[in-house]
């Protein structure tokens, strides 16, 4: 005779499944790296605050009223 399968042993399968499924929160997050890696307009805009900050161009803001008024 053939060894029987328990609930426990479904239970703990589905479980690793479960670990190795990929959630709908990391598909979003994929979506949107992606779309931003696609879009040569707001990866020329990264490239640039990166060497804004590399050179020290960067002023704090304490306050929402505060960068509104930078605008």
């Amino acid at each position: 005779m053939t060894g029987s399968i328990t609930i426990e042993d479904i239970y703990q399968e589905l479980k690793t499944i479960e670990r190795k499924m990929v959630t709908r929160e990391d598909l979003e997050a994929l979506i949107d790296s992606v779309e931003i890696l696609s879009n040569p307009k707001t990866m020329e805009a990264l490239r640039k605050s990166d060497l804004d900050i590399k050179k020290g161009r960067i002023k704090e803001v304490s306050s929402v009223e505060e960068l509104l008024s930078e605008l």
